[in-house]
């Protein structure tokens, strides 16, 4: 399992990689969907409201400005994954150079490692929780952009005049609920990786400490050697 995570932390430009296609790609997806509305806003009222051709464009604006949101910070916690695991990475260089270092000198001279702190276990169990967040608030996010097209690829009059218990204002009263929870609930991910990564910059300040304490406890101990410089009277 250890060697598992190890192999995975070390794919960390991987996952920067993939975040920034995944920003870039949304960023030109937002430039297309900004043109889109800026087309339908331009045309009367009347025609925009009624006329299908329209109410399809707006059907894909409303859904588009759903999910897109998301699909930013899903880049956005790709990226902060790959700084996690990078910092997971330089932990666990620190922690084998330590060992290395210790069984390299002579036994009497050596200083105890000390175990792994818990941050190392929290900043695994955040990243993962930060992820989990944002995917299942993107999937949730797609399911709703999907109700969003099906009920405004209806004419605006036709929803307006929707009768209580309908639908049609059913649909719309989901859309604007699960709109209002998702924008808060993405943050609690970003959150969760933010956490995540001020564990793992405590567990690489934590090996430094270690390393700066050991070093001279370890010099102290080793036996004196000879001085290979010739005394005056030689």
């Amino acid at each position: 399992m250890e060697n598992m995570l190890q192999k995975m932390m070390k794919r960390f430009p991987l996952f920067i990689a993939m975040g920034l296609m995944i920003v870039v790609v949304a960023v030109i997806i937002g430039a297309v969907t900004t043109a889109n509305a800026a087309d339908y806003y331009a045309i009367d009222k009347v025609t925009r409201e009624t006329a299908q051709e329209w109410v399809n464009l707006r059907a894909s604006v409303e859904s588009t400005v759903i999910w897109l949101p998301y699909f930013k910070f899903l880049g956005v916690a790709m990226i902060l994954a790959g700084i996690t695991m990078a910092l997971g990475v330089i932990a666990g260089k620190l922690e084998l150079l330590g060992k290395q270092v210790m069984s390299s000198v002579p036994e009497r001279a050596r200083v105890a490692v000390p175990e792994r702190p818990r941050s190392v276990m929290w900043m695994r169990m955040f990243l993962m929780l930060g992820m989990l967040v944002i995917l299942v608030g993107f999937i949730v996010s797609l399911v709703t952009a999907g109700t969003a097209a099906d009920l405004f690829s209806n004419p605006i009059p036709v929803i307006d005049s929707a009768p209580t218990g309908s639908a049609l204002l059913n649909d719309l009263a989901s859309v604007q609920s699960t709109e209002t929870w998702l924008e808060a609930f993405k943050f609690v991910g970003v959150a969760f990786f933010f956490i995540s990564i001020v564990n793992g910059l405590s567990t690489i300040i934590f090996a430094l400490q270690y390393q700066k304490k050991a070093i001279p406890e370890v010099v102290q101990k080793l036996p004196a050697q000879p001085s290979l410089v010739p005394s005056p009277g030689d």
